[in-house]
């Protein structure tokens, strides 16, 4: 059953129109989703791109800020710069802009190629039909979602199977050009990211039990000796080690706590039940090998879990996690049974040299182990390496129960075919959804960046966000929310997300913005990836602990907000008050609402400089807040705003007289607009003044929620 690796000759697999099959597939799968706008991390490998082509030795080497915190560089960032480097290449190639998208993807699909065709020779070594492994990895619902992304998995997991391809035949074929073509992909891999170093002891096992030549030693040696001058270099200009920063990080989120490695656990578990092979079939090839009353007890346990961690969950949501427990636990213990066996001297049952299924069950848990202890959450991105060992053993115990049938009188319903073609059918299609909707997520963040710009209309502006609403908003020409907050003036807009890592808002400037609106954004797709309100966790398990969910709510939300130009310009205006009491800010309650104000005694005037060069309209609410009821008092309030040019002159004017005391209407919030000229010329002054009829009076009144907006048309 297994093919004698002496007498193997590829051509009887009829490679070439395996491999042109495979690469077809993948190109296939890709390009509904080639227009994809820039998601998730992608923005930080962009920037680090950017800043390769001034800096290529050191391309982490600048200033950064990521979530409202500032660094001086980026060097201990937990991936090495080989995929900035591609990207910097393409963007010193065709550079950035509306549209380019597409160019970055199709590039960056010989990465998803790469990984297909090295599995295919991986299980070409192994199994007797490698294509329908490589095929299922190909329309995997994990490989799909990812392959869209310019982060560095799939082009790390793309180098990671290369190099084991070459090194497993250059141990069968003794050939020196194998070793040093999977020493090379190695360095690629490890310089990809810091994962790929698990390659290092999964590689040595076997080149020691298969006792390959001594250039296989070298070849394993070169990766972590090139790594390491790389390393010494960094030092050398960074003047610490790069690792340490990240294990100072990694130590900081608490990643070995219990809880932390609890979660993990169930991310884990989750991921593979649900993204690498549709649950039904794990579950019918796993499952019914067990006694009746195993899959019982791990669907009871897979419940009682989930009251235990979820109990805020919807049923949905908990059914959705308990049939991914479930799987993924199965998935799991068949693992565990196959190492098992390759621990006994004789072949195992799926035909596996004690060797071959060392290493495989080696490499399935050795992923597990780091992805559970070692990295600091959950993300189904992290379990990508785990994917390959995986299907080898689903698809060999397909290859085993198919001979088996044959030897039977009556086929199952579900034969070894129906389920080989079912799985890569169906595991197409689930992927396929998840990547349309992964794709309905990015096409938000171009949609905020267009919203918001029209709506700033030009001003300066302000975004506190990751992922692709800070590249797309970085894009528009809006900056990114400086830690100064003193930096951020007056009739500045904020624009902040609720779903894209949000910033913190210094309390002081915080204190000084109005709410100007709230967008929301939905999906036309109900599936969510990535949903805090629906504990969709695709990305991270910070979401939630279910690999996806549905919904029909929002997906995001932009808060806009503007910095009171009134309250923030205050210590630059100029008073003229009768009292000895300035204007002050605060908060006036009027029929229980209390806006941000500025508040002035009767007889007073501030005088704000003007040096806007367009036109705008500012827009404010008025009121006062008497001394005595309204109702025994018969005193007239006036506001007055006038816009001056440098000469003095006033050319825009707004007057609105209040009379509390004998209109119940006036006790209310009044609404307030004047249009403001632009004075190109600049040294223009906007005045606010506050009067009373009555001599003496101390009734207070406000300037409040003033905003800048643009002019109606």
């Amino acid at each position: 059953m297994r093919p004698s690796i002496q007498r193997l000759e590829l051509k009887q697999f009829c490679l070439h129109r395996d491999l042109a099959l495979l690469v077809l597939v993948v190109v296939v799968c890709a390009l509904p989703f080639l227009d994809q706008p820039f998601h998730m991390d992608d923005n930080f490998y962009m920037d680090m791109a950017r800043n390769a082509q001034s800096s290529p030795l050191f391309p982490n080497d600048t200033f950064y800020a990521f979530q409202g915190e500032s660094a001086p560089d980026v060097a201990s960032h937990s991936h090495p710069p080989l995929q900035t480097y591609f990207l910097a290449l393409i963007q010193h190639s065709f550079g950035e802009g509306p549209g380019k998208e597409r160019i970055y993807h199709l590039l960056a699909l010989v990465y998803p190629i790469l990984a297909v065709l090295a599995f295919y020779f991986i299980c070409a070594r192994i199994l007797e039909r490698p294509l329908w492994p490589a095929l299922v990895l190909a329309c995997s619902p994990l490989f799909l979602v990812m392959q869209h992304s310019l982060m560095a998995d799939i082009p790390m997991l793309a180098f990671w199977l290369a190099a084991i391809a070459a090194f497993l035949w250059a141990v069968d074929s003794r050939r020196k050009s194998l070793y040093a073509a999977s020493a090379l992909l190695q360095f690629a891999a490890m310089f990809t990211s810091y994962q790929s170093l698990a390659l290092l002891p999964l590689l040595a096992f076997f080149q020691m039990r298969r006792k390959g030549r001594a250039f296989g030693w070298i070849s394993l040696a070169f990766a972590p000796a090139a790594l390491g001058a790389w390393f010494l270099v960094n030092y050398m200009h960074y003047h610490r080690m790069l690792l340490s920063g990240t294990l100072w990080w990694m130590q900081s989120r608490n990643s070995d706590s219990l809880n932390a490695v609890a979660t993990k656990l169930i991310a884990v578990l989750e991921y593979q039940g649900w993204l690498v092979i549709f649950p039904f079939f794990l579950l019918y090839l796993y499952a019914r090998g067990w006694k009746g009353r195993l899959p019982a007890l791990v669907v009871l346990a897979a419940t009682f879990l989930a009251q235990l961690r979820i109990p805020e969950y919807r049923l949905l949501e908990k059914l959705i996690f308990i049939i991914g427990i479930t799987a993924g636990v199965f998935v799991v213990l068949r693992m565990a049974a196959h190492f098992r066996d390759s621990l006994g001297r004789e072949d195992s049952h799926l035909g596996f040299t004690p060797v071959e299924g060392q290493f495989i069950c080696l490499w399935y848990f050795g992923v597990m182990v780091y992805c559970v202890l070692i990295l600091t959450e959950g993300s189904a991105r992290y379990i990508l390496p785990s994917v390959p060992p995986l299907l080898i053993c689903f698809f060999r115990q397909l290859e085993v129960a198919e001979v088996m049938e044959y030897r039977k009188s009556s086929t199952p319903l579900f034969n070894a075919s129906i389920l080989a073609s079912g799985s890569l059918v169906i595991s197409l299609i689930w992927g396929l959804a998840l990547s349309h909707a992964d794709q309905e997520f990015a096409r938000i963040y171009p949609r905020v960046a267009n919203e918001f710009s029209r709506i700033s209309g030009g001003r300066e502006s302000f975004y506190g966000g990751e992922w692709g609403f800070r590249y797309y908003l970085s894009q528009a020409g809006v900056q990114q929310l400086p830690i100064d907050e003193s930096l951020v003036s007056g009739g500045s807009y904020i624009a902040l997300p609720r779903l894209a890592l949000p910033y913190p808002v210094p309390a002081g400037l915080h204190s000084m913005t109005m709410p100007v609106q709230t967008l929301s954004y939905n999906v036309t797709t109900p599936l969510r990836i990535l949903d805090r309100q629906t504990h969709a966790g695709f990305y991270s398990t910070g979401w939630g602990l279910i690999p996806f969910s549905i919904s029909r709510r929002s997906l995001e939300d932009l808060e806009i907000r503007q910095v009171n130009f009134m309250v923030e310009r205050l210590p630059w205006a100029r008073f003229d008050c009768d009292s000895q009491v300035t204007p002050w800010p605060g908060y006036l309650s009027i029929q229980e609402v209390a806006p941000l104000a500025i508040l002035a005694k009767p007889g007073s005037c501030v005088s704000y400089p003007w040096n806007e060069n367009e036109a705008l309209a500012l827009e404010l609410k008025l009121g006062v807040k008497m001394d005595m009821p309204a109702e025994r008092s018969g005193k007239k309030f006036v506001f007055e705003i006038s816009q001056r040019d440098a000469a003095g002159k006033i050319v825009a004017q707004f007057l609105k007289t209040l009379s509390p005391g004998l209109s119940k209407e006036d006790r209310r919030w009044q609404p307030a607009r004047i249009s403001l000229q632009g004075l190109p010329e600049g040294g223009g002054m906007l005045e606010f003044r506050y009067q009373c009829d009555e001599q003496g009076a101390s009734d207070v009144g406000a300037f409040a929620a003033a905003v800048l907006v643009q002019p109606k048309p």
